[in-house]
C-alpha cells in the first residue's frame, strides 16, 4: 500500500507502455521463427548466469559477449521484420483522415473479375483485426501497394505464388504464396477444392475475409466467420466487401478507442 500511494501517473503511464510494447511483440513473434530463436537466445542467458554463478570463468568470458550484444543480435537478425513494423506504424500514423478503402476494393474486384474470367485459381486474403504474421512464414515477403496488374501477375499459372495465398494489409500487399490452414467442417460441399476450405479455415481462427476464384468454374466466393458465400458477381462482391470493410475503415470512436486500434493486433 505504501508503494501504491506513492505511485505517479507517470509510472501508472510507463507500466501501460511497456506492457503495449511487449504485448505487441508477442504477438508479432508468435508462431513465427523468431520465437525458437529468442527461446535459443534465453538459454544461453541462463547458461551465461549459470556459468556465473558456478565460477565456470572460460565459459562465463565466452557467453558474456553474446550476452552484451543481445539487442545488437536481434536487430540483426530481425532487420527486415523491424522495417516492416515501423513502416507500418508510420503508415498508420500518417494515414489521413478519408481511408483509401475504396479504391483498394476496386483494385481487388478488377483483379479477381480478371482472374474468374480467365479461369486462374486464386486466394486473396484481406486481414482486419486479428494479424496473420503467424500464416506468413516461409511465403514470399513483399511491401506493395495493391493493384489489379500486381494481384493479376501473382496468381499467373507457373509462377512461383500461384498455388498460395495473398495476404493484404491495409492497402498493402505484404505476402504471397502463403500456406493456410484447412477447414475440416464437414459442412461444407464435399465438392469444394483446397483454396475453398483454406479460405474458410481462415475465417474459422481469424476475422479475415478471404476471396476465392475458382479454377475449374471461375466463380467467385466470399468466407468470413466460417461459412462461405459463393458465386458473386462483381457487383455483389463490390457491395458485400464494402458493407464489411467500410464501416470500419471510417469508424472514429474516442481517442481511447483510436489508441486502441493503433495499437492493434500486427
Amino acid at each position: 500500500m505504501t508503494y501504491l500511494s506513492q505511485l505517479r501517473w507517470q509510472d501508472a503511464a510507463d507500466i501501460i507502455l511497456v506492457a503495449v510494447i511487449i504485448y505487441q511483440v508477442l504477438l508479432f513473434l508468435k508462431g513465427t521463427q523468431a520465437i525458437q530463436v529468442l527461446a535459443g537466445m534465453f538459454l544461453l542467458f541462463l547458461l551465461y548466469l549459470g556459468a556465473r554463478r558456478l565460477e565456470l570463468f572460460t565459459l562465463e568470458w565466452l557467453l558474456d559477449g553474446i550476452v552484451r550484444s543481445f539487442l545488437l543480435i536481434v536487430i540483426i537478425l530481425f532487420q527486415a521484420d523491424i522495417r516492416r513494423v515501423l513502416s507500418r506504424m508510420g503508415r498508420k500514423a500518417l494515414a489521413p483522415a478519408d481511408s483509401s478503402e475504396p479504391m483498394i476494393l476496386e483494385e481487388i474486384c478488377d483483379a479477381v473479375e480478371t482472374l474468374a474470367s480467365q479461369r486462374i485459381g486464386a486466394l486473396i486474403i484481406l486481414e482486419r483485426q486479428i494479424g496473420l504474421s503467424n500464416y506468413m512464414e516461409g511465403a514470399v515477403k513483399l511491401d506493395a501497394l495493391v493493384t489489379k496488374e500486381l494481384l493479376v501477375s501473382l496468381f499467373w499459372p507457373h509462377t512461383p505464388t500461384h498455388d498460395g495465398a495473398v495476404i493484404i494489409q491495409g492497402d498493402r500487399i505484404i505476402a504471397a504464396g502463403c500456406l493456410l490452414p484447412l477447414s475440416a467442417s464437414a459442412e461444407l460441399d464435399p465438392t469444394l477444392g483446397t483454396r475453398h476450405r483454406a479460405a474458410v479455415g481462415l475465417s474459422e481462427n481469424s476475422d479475415a475475409l478471404a476471396l476465392v476464384v475458382s479454377e475449374t468454374y471461375g466463380q467467385v466466393s466470399l468466407a468470413r466467420g466460417g461459412k462461405i458465400i459463393r458465386n458473386l458477381s462483381r457487383l455483389q462482391l463490390r457491395q458485400t466487401l464494402k458493407d464489411i470493410v467500410e464501416p470500419l475503415a471510417g469508424k472514429r470512436g474516442t481517442w481511447i478507442e483510436r489508441l486502441i486500434r493503433f495499437f492493434g493486433a500486427p
